[in-house]
This record gives C-alpha cells, structure tokens and sequence, in this order.
C-alpha cells in the first residue's frame, strides 16, 4: 500500500499576539486523526527573536 503524506504549518492569526494557539492546534490534530491522518513529525518554526511562530506538521496515512 503506498502511503500518503501532507504537510501543515500552523501558527498563530492574531496581530495582537505570536503565541500559538496549543489548544486550537490539538483540536486541528484530532480533526486530521479522525480522517485517518496520523502526525508523524512536528516541528517548531521560530522567528528572527527565536520565538515559535508556527509549527510544520507531517501527517500520514495509508492510501
């Protein structure tokens, strides 16, 4: 079976704020893993302050 990948960045909307949203971003990961997409890397974007800014998320799944 070959495998299907996508990948996802994440990161926050607001003007007002750099945080991440963790809570809004562990609903997107359930709403992915109810499709059949499992996370198989995720990795921290930061800025030039060496803040997250954002997170790349690989997901997987068998096709």
């Amino acid at each position: 079976m070959d495998k299907q990948q996508k990948l996802v960045e994440f990161g926050s909307k607001g003007s007002w704020s750099s945080r991440v949203d963790m809570d809004a971003l562990n609903e997107q990961i359930a709403a992915f893993n109810t499709e059949g997409w499992l996370v198989k890397t995720v990795i921290p974007n930061t800025s030039f302050a060496g803040t997250v800014a954002s997170y790349s998320i690989l997901f997987e799944r068998n096709g």
